[in-house]
């Protein structure tokens, strides 16, 4: 049985363009989560914050343009609107871009990845419906959204190859533009990635190399960046992960870890450690089971121990 929320395509043919359309998708989710969000030790004594059980339930709507000229470049722009709670538009509700793209490679501005996230990818490789399985194993590349959230990006390939090359602006023009640089390389069903990113107050940058083998699909990568503050120490925060998901008919499992350490000046400050796993069953037509767990541990000298973890279980469905 196929379900459907709504979509609607619509086809223009005039002498000022080729062809554009318009179209509607969308994605759901329903069920339950919960865990405990804090056990803090400190001089002996324990505060467990519990999370408790509860529904859980979101609903994500993405508006698709495309067209392309007579020449043949083709152009368009993704709004994806998580709800309508606060209005369309609002931080936080809506992500947009808008991109050109032709043989002189592709040109995307608006809520998109930095040129380090876009070449290094994320061990992030399975999900669940509440983030349970990822929010404290996933490590990510990239600095975005440090001055105002507009993201500029060049990206052009060949021959297995590609290159990313970004920037972020500050509008108010006080501090300086975040600039990235990024490459990748397939070969040998191999994926290799890296880049840096840095700007004001950070840099970054990072690696991964990814494969697909004997039904499993596999990514490592290593992240590393200073915080740079006028008057301080700059801490350094290095962090490693890893992700393997393995495939059999409508069934995927997946396991993912991340670890990471922050020091300044040669001083251990803290480090922590999160694992995260997650099962997804394929229902057919757009449905899909969906289970979750994530636990993270953390060290932080001379001040106090902590641990969390989350789960969740239920259904997300595509449109």
């Amino acid at each position: 049985m196929k379900n459907v929320l709504f979509a609607t395509t619509a086809l223009f043919a005039t002498a000022g363009f080729a062809a554009a359309e318009v179209s509607l998708s969308g994605s759901a989710e329903m069920g339950i989560k919960g865990g405990d969000q804090g056990i803090t030790h400190v001089v002996g004594e324990n505060n467990d914050e519990h999370y408790a059980d509860q529904f859980h339930n979101d609903i994500d709507i993405t508006f698709t343009l495309s067209g392309e000229s007579d020449n043949g470049i083709t152009f368009g722009a993704t709004i994806d609107a998580d709800e309508f709670g606060a209005g369309f538009g609002d931080s936080g509700m809506t992500d947009h871009s808008v991109f050109i793209s032709g043989d002189f490679g592709t040109l995307t501005m608006g809520d998109t990845d930095g040129a380090l996230d876009k070449a290094v990818a994320g061990n992030d490789l399975i999900g669940d419906i509440a983030d349970a399985s990822t929010t404290y194993s996933t490590v990510d590349a990239g600095i975005d959204g440090n001055l105002d959230e507009q993201v500029a990006r060049y990206d052009y390939s060949i021959a297995g190859f590609g290159l990313s090359l970004s920037a972020e602006t500050d509008d108010e023009g006080v501090d300086r533009s975040t600039w990235g640089f990024g490459v990748t390389y397939s070969v040998a069903g191999y994926d290799f990635g890296a880049g840096y990113q840095g700007g004001e107050d950070a840099e970054q940058w990072g690696l991964s190399v990814g494969t697909s083998l004997a039904g499993f699909d596999l990514v490592a990568n290593y992240v590393e960046g200073r915080d740079n503050t006028i008057g301080a120490v700059d801490p350094v925060t290095a962090a490693y992960g890893f992700g393997a998901v393995y495939t059999m008919d409508a069934l995927s499992v997946g396991l993912m870890y991340g670890e990471t350490h922050t020091d300044a000046d040669g001083v251990m400050g803290s480090t922590t450690s999160g694992v995260g796993i997650a099962a997804n069953y394929d229902l057919g037509g757009g449905l899909v089971l969906k289970a979750g767990y994530g636990e993270q541990g953390s060290e932080n000298e001379n001040v106090f121990d902590k641990s969390v973890n989350m789960y969740s279980l239920g259904l997300a469905m595509s449109f």
